[in-house]
Protein backbone atom coordinates (compact mmCIF):
# COMPACT_ATOMS: atom_id res chain seq x y z
CA UNK A 1 0.00 0.00 0.00
CA UNK A 2 2.90 2.41 0.73
CA UNK A 3 4.27 1.56 -2.40
CA UNK A 4 1.33 2.37 -4.06
CA UNK A 5 0.80 5.79 -2.60
CA UNK A 6 4.51 6.86 -3.65
CA UNK A 7 3.97 5.92 -6.97
CA UNK A 8 0.43 8.19 -6.71
CA UNK A 9 2.67 10.83 -5.56
CA UNK A 10 4.99 10.97 -8.46
CA UNK A 11 2.43 9.95 -11.76
CA UNK A 12 0.71 13.38 -9.80
CA UNK A 13 3.45 15.13 -10.04
CA UNK A 14 4.49 14.27 -13.23
CA UNK A 15 1.13 14.62 -14.74
CA UNK A 16 0.63 18.39 -13.63
CA UNK A 17 4.31 18.68 -14.84
CA UNK A 18 3.22 17.81 -18.52
CA UNK A 19 0.24 19.59 -18.15
CA UNK A 20 2.16 22.78 -17.37
CA UNK A 21 4.49 22.36 -19.97
CA UNK A 22 1.10 22.15 -22.05
CA UNK A 23 -0.12 25.47 -21.13
CA UNK A 24 3.15 27.08 -21.30
CA UNK A 25 3.97 26.43 -24.85
CA UNK A 26 0.62 27.22 -26.08
CA UNK A 27 0.88 30.62 -24.08
CA UNK A 28 4.42 30.90 -25.20
CA UNK A 29 3.13 30.65 -28.60
CA UNK A 30 0.56 33.54 -28.67
CA UNK A 31 3.13 35.93 -27.25
CA UNK A 32 5.57 34.45 -29.57
CA UNK A 33 3.23 35.40 -32.93
CA UNK A 34 1.57 39.05 -30.68
CA UNK A 35 5.62 40.04 -30.25
CA UNK A 36 6.01 39.51 -34.22
CA UNK A 37 5.55 42.66 -36.18
CA UNK A 38 2.36 42.63 -38.08
CA UNK A 39 4.65 43.92 -41.40
CA UNK A 40 6.98 41.00 -40.77
CA UNK A 41 3.95 38.65 -40.68
CA UNK A 42 3.06 39.53 -43.81
CA UNK A 43 6.12 39.27 -45.44
CA UNK A 44 5.43 35.33 -43.88
CA UNK A 45 2.51 35.12 -46.18
CA UNK A 46 3.83 36.42 -49.28
CA UNK A 47 3.37 34.17 -51.84
CA UNK A 48 6.55 34.25 -54.17
CA UNK A 49 6.24 32.21 -56.95
CA UNK A 50 9.18 30.03 -56.40
CA UNK A 51 9.24 27.33 -59.50
CA UNK A 52 12.14 24.76 -59.96
CA UNK A 53 11.27 24.04 -63.43
CA UNK A 54 13.73 25.05 -66.75
CA UNK A 55 13.18 28.73 -66.79
CA UNK A 56 10.96 29.87 -70.14
CA UNK A 57 12.24 30.96 -73.21
CA UNK A 58 12.39 33.85 -73.66
CA UNK A 59 13.42 34.97 -70.04
CA UNK A 60 11.21 37.95 -69.44
CA UNK A 61 12.49 40.50 -66.85
CA UNK A 62 9.93 39.29 -64.22
CA UNK A 63 10.50 35.77 -64.17
CA UNK A 64 14.26 36.48 -63.35
CA UNK A 65 13.39 38.79 -60.57
CA UNK A 66 11.01 36.17 -59.37
CA UNK A 67 13.63 33.28 -59.37
CA UNK A 68 16.33 35.57 -58.17
CA UNK A 69 14.42 35.84 -54.81
CA UNK A 70 13.58 32.33 -54.41
CA UNK A 71 17.03 31.13 -54.76
CA UNK A 72 19.54 34.13 -53.85
CA UNK A 73 21.61 33.42 -50.71
CA UNK A 74 21.22 37.09 -49.82
CA UNK A 75 17.81 36.97 -49.36
CA UNK A 76 17.41 33.42 -47.62
CA UNK A 77 20.21 34.77 -45.12
CA UNK A 78 18.17 38.02 -44.35
CA UNK A 79 14.82 35.99 -43.94
CA UNK A 80 16.79 33.28 -41.86
CA UNK A 81 18.19 36.39 -39.42
CA UNK A 82 14.43 37.61 -39.16
CA UNK A 83 13.40 34.02 -38.00
CA UNK A 84 16.66 34.28 -35.32
CA UNK A 85 15.62 37.92 -33.85
CA UNK A 86 11.93 36.69 -33.82
CA UNK A 87 12.84 34.38 -32.01
CA UNK A 88 14.83 36.10 -29.39
CA UNK A 89 11.62 38.54 -28.87
CA UNK A 90 9.67 35.61 -27.99
CA UNK A 91 12.26 34.72 -25.27
CA UNK A 92 12.15 38.24 -23.62
CA UNK A 93 8.30 38.50 -24.35
CA UNK A 94 8.72 35.30 -22.19
CA UNK A 95 10.29 36.56 -19.08
CA UNK A 96 7.24 38.49 -18.58
CA UNK A 97 5.47 34.74 -17.77
CA UNK A 98 5.76 32.81 -14.62
CA UNK A 99 8.78 30.07 -14.37
CA UNK A 100 6.88 26.30 -13.47
CA UNK A 101 9.27 23.31 -13.19
CA UNK A 102 9.04 20.25 -11.61
CA UNK A 103 11.97 18.00 -10.46
CA UNK A 104 11.76 13.99 -9.73
CA UNK A 105 14.27 11.69 -8.25
CA UNK A 106 14.58 8.23 -7.27
CA UNK A 107 17.76 6.12 -5.83
CA UNK A 108 18.36 3.39 -3.48
CA UNK A 109 20.35 2.87 -0.38
CA UNK A 110 22.27 0.43 1.96
CA UNK A 111 24.38 1.44 5.17
CA UNK A 112 25.82 -0.84 7.71
CA UNK A 113 27.44 -0.05 11.10
CA UNK A 114 28.64 -1.50 14.10
CA UNK A 115 29.50 -0.55 17.14
CA UNK A 116 30.22 -1.58 20.67
CA UNK A 117 27.44 -0.73 22.48
CA UNK A 118 25.45 -4.05 23.90
CA UNK A 119 22.14 -2.20 23.44
CA UNK A 120 22.94 -1.86 19.46
CA UNK A 121 25.81 -3.39 18.69
CA UNK A 122 25.03 -3.48 14.59
CA UNK A 123 22.64 -1.20 12.63
CA UNK A 124 21.85 -1.91 8.97
CA UNK A 125 19.55 0.14 6.84
CA UNK A 126 18.47 -0.72 2.96
CA UNK A 127 15.75 0.94 0.79
CA UNK A 128 14.56 2.97 -1.90
CA UNK A 129 14.25 7.30 -1.69
CA UNK A 130 11.47 8.34 -4.13
CA UNK A 131 10.97 12.20 -4.14
CA UNK A 132 8.86 14.82 -6.37
CA UNK A 133 9.06 18.36 -5.90
CA UNK A 134 7.33 21.21 -7.80
CA UNK A 135 7.73 24.90 -7.85
CA UNK A 136 6.62 28.26 -9.05
CA UNK A 137 8.46 31.71 -9.38
CA UNK A 138 7.14 34.66 -10.92
CA UNK A 139 9.22 38.16 -10.99
CA UNK A 140 6.32 40.61 -10.31
CA UNK A 141 8.22 43.94 -10.29
CA UNK A 142 11.62 44.93 -11.66
CA UNK A 143 11.39 48.70 -12.23
CA UNK A 144 10.69 47.97 -16.39
CA UNK A 145 13.89 45.56 -17.17
CA UNK A 146 11.77 42.88 -18.39
CA UNK A 147 9.62 45.48 -21.13
CA UNK A 148 12.94 47.44 -21.85
CA UNK A 149 14.50 44.19 -23.11
CA UNK A 150 11.16 43.25 -24.66
CA UNK A 151 11.14 46.83 -26.45
CA UNK A 152 14.75 46.46 -27.78
CA UNK A 153 14.02 42.69 -28.94
CA UNK A 154 11.49 44.15 -30.73
CA UNK A 155 13.64 46.72 -32.84
CA UNK A 156 15.79 44.74 -33.26
CA UNK A 157 13.19 42.51 -34.95
CA UNK A 158 11.84 45.68 -36.86
CA UNK A 159 15.41 46.29 -37.98
CA UNK A 160 16.07 43.00 -39.52
CA UNK A 161 12.60 43.28 -41.39
CA UNK A 162 13.86 46.24 -43.43
CA UNK A 163 17.04 44.22 -43.37
CA UNK A 164 15.67 41.69 -45.17
CA UNK A 165 13.59 44.51 -47.36
CA UNK A 166 17.02 46.23 -48.22
CA UNK A 167 18.45 42.28 -49.57
CA UNK A 168 15.47 42.12 -51.23
CA UNK A 169 15.78 45.60 -53.34
CA UNK A 170 20.05 44.96 -53.82
CA UNK A 171 18.83 41.25 -55.29
CA UNK A 172 16.14 43.17 -57.86
CA UNK A 173 18.14 45.69 -58.53
CA UNK A 174 21.59 43.15 -59.13
CA UNK A 175 19.42 40.83 -60.64
CA UNK A 176 17.58 43.63 -63.24
CA UNK A 177 21.31 45.10 -63.75
CA UNK A 178 22.33 41.88 -65.21
CA UNK A 179 19.78 40.96 -66.85
CA UNK A 180 19.55 44.46 -69.18
CA UNK A 181 23.76 43.60 -69.44
CA UNK A 182 23.19 40.60 -70.53
CA UNK A 183 20.52 42.73 -72.96
CA UNK A 184 23.18 44.94 -73.74
CA UNK A 185 25.56 42.47 -74.55
CA UNK A 186 23.37 40.07 -77.32
CA UNK A 187 23.01 43.79 -78.58
CA UNK A 188 26.65 44.69 -79.26
CA UNK A 189 26.59 41.19 -80.65
CA UNK A 190 24.42 41.94 -83.35
CA UNK A 191 25.97 45.00 -84.10
CA UNK A 192 29.18 43.33 -84.49
CA UNK A 193 27.73 40.70 -87.13
CA UNK A 194 25.61 43.50 -88.84
CA UNK A 195 29.28 45.41 -88.80
CA UNK A 196 30.83 42.07 -90.20
CA UNK A 197 28.43 42.08 -92.55
CA UNK A 198 28.95 45.59 -93.72
CA UNK A 199 32.71 44.93 -93.97
CA UNK A 200 32.20 41.86 -96.14
CA UNK A 201 29.98 43.76 -98.58
CA UNK A 202 32.45 46.49 -98.59
CA UNK A 203 35.43 43.76 -99.35
CA UNK A 204 33.26 42.33 -101.98
CA UNK A 205 33.21 45.92 -103.52
CA UNK A 206 36.26 46.41 -103.26
CA UNK A 207 37.15 43.36 -105.08
CA UNK A 208 34.42 43.75 -107.83
CA UNK A 209 36.12 46.62 -108.35
CA UNK A 210 39.60 45.48 -108.51
CA UNK A 211 38.79 42.97 -111.14
CA UNK A 212 37.03 45.54 -112.89
CA UNK A 213 40.28 47.53 -113.16
CA UNK A 214 38.77 50.56 -111.54
CA UNK A 215 40.24 50.12 -108.27
CA UNK A 216 43.87 49.21 -107.06
CA UNK A 217 44.79 46.57 -104.55
CA UNK A 218 45.71 48.69 -101.89
CA UNK A 219 41.97 49.66 -101.64
CA UNK A 220 41.06 45.35 -101.68
CA UNK A 221 43.74 45.19 -98.79
CA UNK A 222 42.70 47.99 -96.43
CA UNK A 223 39.01 46.52 -97.35
CA UNK A 224 40.36 43.13 -96.60
CA UNK A 225 41.80 44.59 -93.16
CA UNK A 226 38.71 46.41 -91.98
CA UNK A 227 36.47 42.99 -92.43
CA UNK A 228 39.39 40.77 -90.31
CA UNK A 229 39.14 43.90 -87.73
CA UNK A 230 34.76 43.46 -87.33
CA UNK A 231 35.27 39.38 -87.46
CA UNK A 232 37.52 39.89 -84.57
CA UNK A 233 34.63 42.29 -82.62
CA UNK A 234 32.38 40.14 -83.24
CA UNK A 235 34.20 37.00 -81.53
CA UNK A 236 34.97 39.32 -78.73
CA UNK A 237 31.06 40.56 -78.45
CA UNK A 238 29.90 36.85 -78.95
CA UNK A 239 32.42 36.03 -75.97
CA UNK A 240 31.12 39.23 -73.69
CA UNK A 241 27.52 37.69 -74.53
CA UNK A 242 28.24 34.34 -73.27
CA UNK A 243 30.02 35.73 -70.17
CA UNK A 244 26.87 37.86 -69.22
CA UNK A 245 24.40 35.21 -69.94
CA UNK A 246 26.28 33.05 -67.06
CA UNK A 247 26.50 35.81 -64.72
CA UNK A 248 22.56 36.29 -65.30
CA UNK A 249 21.96 32.65 -65.23
CA UNK A 250 23.94 32.67 -61.26
CA UNK A 251 21.77 35.43 -60.22
CA UNK A 252 18.13 33.21 -61.21
CA UNK A 253 19.93 30.05 -59.24
CA UNK A 254 21.03 28.03 -62.16
CA UNK A 255 24.86 26.99 -63.46
CA UNK A 256 26.49 29.29 -65.34
CA UNK A 257 26.86 27.10 -68.24
CA UNK A 258 22.73 26.86 -68.47
CA UNK A 259 21.92 27.97 -71.97
CA UNK A 260 18.95 31.17 -71.50
CA UNK A 261 16.88 33.01 -74.77
CA UNK A 262 16.05 36.25 -73.16
CA UNK A 263 13.03 38.31 -74.36
CA UNK A 264 13.18 41.22 -76.82
CA UNK A 265 15.09 44.49 -75.46
CA UNK A 266 12.38 46.79 -73.98
CA UNK A 267 11.41 50.28 -75.30
CA UNK A 268 14.19 52.68 -74.57
CA UNK A 269 11.82 55.51 -75.07
CA UNK A 270 9.73 54.23 -72.12
CA UNK A 271 8.67 56.19 -69.26
CA UNK A 272 9.69 60.34 -68.74
CA UNK A 273 12.57 61.85 -66.94
CA UNK A 274 11.35 62.96 -63.45
CA UNK A 275 10.75 66.89 -62.93
CA UNK A 276 13.97 68.77 -61.27
CA UNK A 277 11.48 69.53 -58.50
CA UNK A 278 10.95 65.59 -57.96
CA UNK A 279 13.98 65.04 -56.72
CA UNK A 280 13.85 66.65 -53.24
CA UNK A 281 10.35 65.01 -52.84
CA UNK A 282 12.37 61.83 -53.99
CA UNK A 283 14.98 62.21 -51.65
CA UNK A 284 12.35 62.82 -48.52
CA UNK A 285 10.53 59.82 -49.21
CA UNK A 286 13.83 57.13 -49.55
CA UNK A 287 14.89 59.28 -45.78
CA UNK A 288 11.14 58.31 -44.34
CA UNK A 289 10.79 54.61 -46.37
CA UNK A 290 13.76 53.41 -47.47
CA UNK A 291 14.89 49.91 -45.54
CA UNK A 292 18.19 50.69 -45.16
CA UNK A 293 16.67 53.69 -43.36
CA UNK A 294 14.78 52.51 -41.57
CA UNK A 295 16.55 49.67 -40.57
CA UNK A 296 19.08 52.20 -39.06
CA UNK A 297 16.83 53.91 -36.71
CA UNK A 298 15.27 50.45 -35.12
CA UNK A 299 18.81 49.83 -34.57
CA UNK A 300 19.16 53.20 -32.61
CA UNK A 301 15.73 52.45 -30.63
CA UNK A 302 16.69 49.47 -29.73
CA UNK A 303 20.24 50.92 -28.10
CA UNK A 304 17.86 53.16 -26.41
CA UNK A 305 15.83 50.58 -24.53
CA UNK A 306 19.24 48.82 -23.72
CA UNK A 307 20.40 52.12 -21.64
CA UNK A 308 17.02 51.35 -19.85
CA UNK A 309 16.94 47.73 -19.32
CA UNK A 310 21.44 48.00 -18.24
CA UNK A 311 19.75 50.76 -15.52
CA UNK A 312 16.55 48.49 -14.50
CA UNK A 313 18.85 45.59 -14.10
CA UNK A 314 20.70 47.36 -11.04
CA UNK A 315 17.47 48.00 -8.99
CA UNK A 316 15.72 45.69 -6.84
CA UNK A 317 13.19 42.82 -8.12
CA UNK A 318 10.57 41.53 -6.65
CA UNK A 319 9.24 37.95 -7.47
CA UNK A 320 6.24 35.51 -6.21
CA UNK A 321 7.61 31.65 -4.95
CA UNK A 322 6.03 29.03 -4.26
CA UNK A 323 6.22 25.06 -4.45
CA UNK A 324 5.31 21.73 -3.06
CA UNK A 325 7.24 18.48 -2.62
CA UNK A 326 6.87 14.76 -1.46
CA UNK A 327 8.69 11.95 -0.44
CA UNK A 328 8.71 8.41 0.78
CA UNK A 329 11.56 6.27 2.17
CA UNK A 330 11.03 2.47 1.59
CA UNK A 331 13.29 1.05 4.60
CA UNK A 332 14.11 -2.72 5.91
CA UNK A 333 16.36 -3.41 8.53
CA UNK A 334 17.18 -2.56 12.07
CA UNK A 335 17.18 0.36 14.43
CA UNK A 336 14.97 2.75 16.40
CA UNK A 337 12.60 2.79 13.18
CA UNK A 338 12.86 -0.85 12.74
CA UNK A 339 12.86 -0.73 9.26
CA UNK A 340 9.29 0.97 8.85
CA UNK A 341 9.18 3.52 5.91
CA UNK A 342 8.67 6.93 6.16
CA UNK A 343 7.04 9.71 4.18
CA UNK A 344 6.82 13.53 3.85
CA UNK A 345 5.26 16.28 2.87
CA UNK A 346 6.39 20.12 2.38
CA UNK A 347 4.97 23.24 0.84
CA UNK A 348 5.93 26.64 1.03
CA UNK A 349 4.92 30.32 -0.84
CA UNK A 350 6.49 33.60 -0.52
CA UNK A 351 8.07 36.61 -1.41
CA UNK A 352 11.56 37.16 -2.52
CA UNK A 353 13.05 40.38 -3.22
CA UNK A 354 16.66 40.82 -4.91
CA UNK A 355 18.20 43.97 -3.88
CA UNK A 356 21.51 44.46 -6.31
CA UNK A 357 24.36 45.77 -3.12
CA UNK A 358 28.03 45.85 -5.00
CA UNK A 359 28.89 44.46 -7.85
CA UNK A 360 32.37 45.97 -8.34
CA UNK A 361 30.75 49.10 -10.43
CA UNK A 362 29.47 46.68 -13.03
CA UNK A 363 26.57 48.35 -13.67
CA UNK A 364 28.01 51.48 -14.11
CA UNK A 365 30.13 50.21 -17.01
CA UNK A 366 27.06 48.47 -18.36
CA UNK A 367 25.39 51.25 -18.33
CA UNK A 368 28.01 53.42 -20.28
CA UNK A 369 28.86 50.41 -22.76
CA UNK A 370 25.11 50.95 -23.25
CA UNK A 371 25.08 54.90 -23.64
CA UNK A 372 28.24 54.27 -26.12
CA UNK A 373 26.75 52.59 -28.29
CA UNK A 374 23.76 54.77 -28.63
CA UNK A 375 25.77 57.11 -29.84
CA UNK A 376 27.57 55.02 -32.14
CA UNK A 377 24.49 54.24 -33.57
CA UNK A 378 22.88 57.35 -33.81
CA UNK A 379 25.78 58.27 -36.10
CA UNK A 380 25.24 55.61 -38.15
CA UNK A 381 21.60 56.68 -38.66
CA UNK A 382 23.00 59.88 -40.21
CA UNK A 383 25.36 58.40 -42.64
CA UNK A 384 22.79 56.09 -43.41
CA UNK A 385 20.57 59.24 -44.18
CA UNK A 386 23.40 60.84 -45.91
CA UNK A 387 24.31 58.15 -48.07
CA UNK A 388 20.86 57.38 -49.18
CA UNK A 389 19.72 61.11 -49.87
CA UNK A 390 23.07 61.09 -52.10
CA UNK A 391 22.91 58.23 -54.03
CA UNK A 392 19.32 59.49 -54.68
CA UNK A 393 20.85 62.77 -55.73
CA UNK A 394 23.57 60.58 -58.05
CA UNK A 395 20.51 58.29 -59.62
CA UNK A 396 18.42 61.38 -60.64
CA UNK A 397 21.24 62.79 -62.40
CA UNK A 398 22.08 59.98 -64.27
CA UNK A 399 18.79 58.98 -65.36
CA UNK A 400 18.56 62.71 -67.31
CA UNK A 401 22.38 62.51 -68.30
CA UNK A 402 21.17 59.24 -69.96
CA UNK A 403 17.88 60.43 -71.75
CA UNK A 404 19.94 62.98 -73.51
CA UNK A 405 22.56 60.83 -74.37
CA UNK A 406 19.95 57.90 -75.56
CA UNK A 407 18.43 60.39 -77.69
CA UNK A 408 21.41 61.94 -79.12
CA UNK A 409 22.67 58.71 -79.79
CA UNK A 410 19.98 57.28 -81.56
CA UNK A 411 19.93 60.46 -83.94
CA UNK A 412 23.63 59.89 -84.23
CA UNK A 413 23.33 56.33 -85.84
CA UNK A 414 20.50 57.08 -88.31
CA UNK A 415 22.69 59.75 -89.65
CA UNK A 416 25.79 57.52 -89.53
CA UNK A 417 23.62 54.65 -91.80
CA UNK A 418 22.24 57.28 -94.33
CA UNK A 419 25.82 57.89 -94.42
CA UNK A 420 27.05 54.93 -94.86
CA UNK A 421 24.66 53.76 -97.65
CA UNK A 422 25.37 57.17 -99.77
CA UNK A 423 29.31 56.14 -99.28
CA UNK A 424 28.65 52.96 -100.80
CA UNK A 425 26.36 53.88 -103.58
CA UNK A 426 29.15 56.26 -104.25
CA UNK A 427 32.07 53.79 -103.91
CA UNK A 428 30.19 51.11 -106.42
CA UNK A 429 29.74 53.50 -109.09
CA UNK A 430 33.07 54.75 -108.75
CA UNK A 431 32.61 58.49 -107.01
CA UNK A 432 34.14 58.09 -103.78
CA UNK A 433 37.65 56.09 -102.50
CA UNK A 434 37.89 53.08 -100.24
CA UNK A 435 38.77 54.99 -97.86
CA UNK A 436 35.88 57.48 -97.51
CA UNK A 437 33.88 53.95 -97.41
CA UNK A 438 35.74 52.68 -94.65
CA UNK A 439 35.74 55.95 -92.86
CA UNK A 440 31.78 55.66 -93.29
CA UNK A 441 31.48 52.32 -91.72
CA UNK A 442 33.76 53.03 -89.15
CA UNK A 443 31.52 55.96 -88.22
CA UNK A 444 28.37 53.70 -88.33
CA UNK A 445 29.90 50.43 -86.40
CA UNK A 446 30.69 53.82 -83.52
CA UNK A 447 27.35 54.80 -83.92
CA UNK A 448 25.85 51.28 -82.93
CA UNK A 449 27.85 50.97 -80.07
CA UNK A 450 27.01 54.66 -78.78
CA UNK A 451 23.96 53.51 -78.84
CA UNK A 452 23.61 50.36 -77.38
CA UNK A 453 25.52 51.73 -74.46
CA UNK A 454 23.57 54.83 -74.39
CA UNK A 455 20.45 52.33 -74.24
CA UNK A 456 21.95 50.41 -71.65
CA UNK A 457 22.74 53.79 -69.79
CA UNK A 458 19.53 54.39 -69.65
CA UNK A 459 18.18 51.30 -68.17
CA UNK A 460 20.45 50.96 -65.52
CA UNK A 461 20.26 54.31 -64.17
CA UNK A 462 16.11 53.90 -64.11
CA UNK A 463 16.80 51.03 -61.97
CA UNK A 464 18.79 52.94 -59.91
CA UNK A 465 17.28 55.45 -59.04
CA UNK A 466 14.23 53.25 -58.37
CA UNK A 467 16.67 50.97 -55.93
CA UNK A 468 18.03 54.35 -54.61
CA UNK A 469 14.19 55.36 -53.60
CA UNK A 470 13.81 52.22 -51.73
CA UNK A 471 10.90 51.49 -54.18
CA UNK A 472 11.29 48.19 -56.20
CA UNK A 473 7.81 48.42 -57.42
CA UNK A 474 8.36 51.61 -59.00
CA UNK A 475 8.66 51.98 -63.00
CA UNK A 476 12.19 51.31 -62.98
CA UNK A 477 11.35 47.62 -62.54
CA UNK A 478 8.76 47.54 -64.81
CA UNK A 479 10.25 48.18 -68.23
CA UNK A 480 8.40 44.96 -69.90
Amino acid sequence: MSVKASLNVEDSCVAASSALRYALSVVLAAVLLHTIPASAQAIASVDIPCVSLAPAAPLRLNEALDRALCSHPLTSRAWAEVQVRAARAGQAQASRLPTISAVLSGSANRSDASSSSAYRPNDAYAGTVRAAELTFEWVLFDFGARSAEVTRTRELLASAHQTFNAAVIDVLYSTARDYFAALTARASADAARETLSNASQSLEAASARLHAGAASKADELQARTARGQAALASLNAQAAYDEAIGTLASDIGLLPDEPLTLADTPSSTYGNTPQRGAVRTMIDDALQAHPRVLAARAEQDATAAAIDSMRAQALPSVALQAGLSASRRAAVGGGDAGGLPSRSHSSYAGVRVTIPLFEGFASVYRIGEARAQAEVQRAAVQETERQVALEVWKSYQRVGAAQGALREAQALQEDAALAFDAARARYRSGVASIVELLRAQDALSDARRQRIIATAEWFVARLSLAASVGRPDSEGFLLE
